[in-house]
């Protein structure tokens, strides 16, 4: 369903009339008098899309990303180093000027609207991050909106932030501006189209992926083995986007860090700092000391910000540190960033549900999930001899590789193509599993194989080397995987590394 009429609309359709330049009020089944009349936020994307040529649920889904279709206040937009919320980013389009990312300048330059016009007048701000993300494409969006990647990562200074977005396309999405119910029709065709982040470290949290901060971020300790008991979780708001916040945090002039940072829309979490170091994020070294920062997508002033998904997998994570560290489950020692003494801070605002919140990191910390004895309660191996292996006839049998698992194994050329080599795997429960991937090297293999996890949110990709570490399980990470007996793991030929990509095993296993 598209929009509060309840009129629906197949993503075929979607992209028909998008190529044909109708309106995205059209497009997403507004009605026509809303369109006419050139009002509302749908009408002020599409006149973006129509004047610039950007695909109209592109600027939607970066819309979304940055600010939920929302205008956020402008005082959020400045670039304030040693703020932990300090990434700046104005408007619905998250228009930037910092050391980096100057995409303020250039949209005024573009446009001729004034700065002050762009960071608060949201008509000129849409316009103006079309605008940019024109320049950017210099022709390349002609062939589809994957075409569009690189000038979406430039946009956005990084390709985490373009996987944002095209998650948001891959998946589709539901939210609310100027009082309606406004979707993006999921798109599963939509492809991961550029490099990307290669997670082969997992957080210190099963469930999470490592993406680390700049060393001047953070201060290097053994916590709690030097004295410097965790005592207290620290709840934060982005005050910008999940990909915006990892970025700050990397950034060496932001003097700002958190542990964790949540992802709103299905509460994917990555990790920025170590448990044992100390991130910078309270604004007060005592509190720094003994505690760990969560950070999570959106604003403070946004009552959408807060969804149940990210609120869950929150509190899982928050269930697991009180586990680890013994940190008490009571609002003394679990807190918003307002909430620490000296703070300045709105964080994180006051629509998080603290009340749920708590309730759910008790209910999760008194059951079996997050305890680990170590020990294997599950395994299993599928070969690509397997009966639970398929493939087309592009990925070639081959034996010559004395480091193969098994008595053979497949080896397919790169291209951008959907033609994965498939491993269906039997997940008895949803619950935690490590995951290993095993292939002969050789120097003539592909040096970036993507191989893709099914998670409870959806596909995770993992870009591994294929040409070291061969003849042995490589561990890819710890993943939630549901259950089922179905495709899980896939081994892709789209990559922009040379060489032959191989596909020979893959293992889970479960820990209790």
């Amino acid at each position: 369903m598209c929009l509060e009429c309840g009129s629906g609309i197949s993503r075929g359709r979607f992209l028909r009339l998008g190529a044909g330049g109708v309106g995205v009020g059209a497009l997403l089944g507004v009605g026509g008098e809303a369109w006419a009349a050139g009002s509302g936020i749908l009408s002020e994307f599409g006149a973006a899309s129509r004047r610039y040529g950007v695909p109209p649920e592109l600027l939607l889904a970066i819309g979304y990303v940055n600010s939920l279709w929302e205008m956020p206040p402008r005082r959020f937009g400045r670039y304030r180093p040693g703020d932990v919320h300090g990434m700046g980013g104005y408007g619905v389009m998250g228009l930037r000027q910092d050391p980096r990312v100057k995409t303020l300048a250039e949209a005024s330059r573009i446009t001729g609207f004034s700065r002050e016009a762009l960071e608060t007048n949201r008509r000129a701000n849409i316009l103006g991050g079309a605008a940019v993300l024109s320049r950017l494409a210099r022709g390349r969006g002609a062939a589809g909106i994957e075409g569009w990647y690189r000038a979406v990562s430039a946009y956005g200074g990084s390709p985490l932030y373009a996987e944002e977005v095209y998650e948001i396309l891959r998946r589709g999405v539901v939210g609310e501006a100027d009082g309606r119910r406004m979707a993006i029709p999921a798109d599963p065709r939509v492809r991961e189209a550029g490099a990307t982040y290669s997670p082969q470290a997992a957080g210190d949290y099963a469930g999470s992926t490592w993406y680390g901060a700049s060393s001047s971020n953070f201060t290097t300790a053994d916590r709690p083995k030097d004295g410097l008991d965790i005592t207290t979780i620290v709840v934060h708001v982005t005050q910008g986007s999940w990909a915006s916040a990892i970025n700050w945090f990397n950034d060496p002039k932001a003097q700002v860090s958190a542990h964790y940072v949540l992802r709103r829309n299905d509460g994917k979490i990555g990790q920025c700092v170590r448990e044992h170091d100390i991130a910078w994020h309270a604004g007060n070294w005592d509190y720094n000391q003994h505690s760990i920062g969560i950070e999570h997508e959106g604003y403070a002033d946004d009552p959408g910000t807060w969804t149940d998904v990210m609120i869950r997998s929150s509190a899982r994570l928050s269930a697991y540190l009180c586990k680890k560290y013994g940190i008490p489950i009571d609002r003394k020692h679990i807190i918003g960033h307002n909430e620490v003494p000296g703070s300045t801070h709105y964080c994180p605002g006051p629509y998080f549900p603290f009340d749920k919140y708590m309730s759910l990191i008790r209910s999760y910390a008194s059951s079996s999930s997050g305890s680990s004895s170590g020990r294997i309660v599950y395994q299993q191996v599928v070969d690509n001899a397997s009966g639970r292996f398929q493939a087309s006839k592009n990925w070639y049998y081959n034996t010559w590789n004395k480091a193969k698992y098994g008595r053979n194994y497949r080896a397919a050329r790169p291209k951008a193509v959907s033609d994965p080599a498939n491993f269906y795997m039997k997940v008895p429960v949803t619950a935690d599993y490590v995951v290993y991937a095993r292939w002969p090297a050789s120097s003539s293999y592909n040096s970036r194989t993507p191989i893709l996890i099914r998670t409870t949110s959806g596909f995770e990709k993992v870009v591994v080397n294929q040409r070291r570490h061969g003849g042995r399980w490589v561990k890819l990470g710890t993943f939630r995987m549901p259950k089922g007996n179905k495709r899980a793991i896939k081994i892709s030929r789209w990559t922009s590394g040379r060489g032959w990509v191989i596909a020979d095993a893959v293992m889970i296993r479960r820990y209790g």
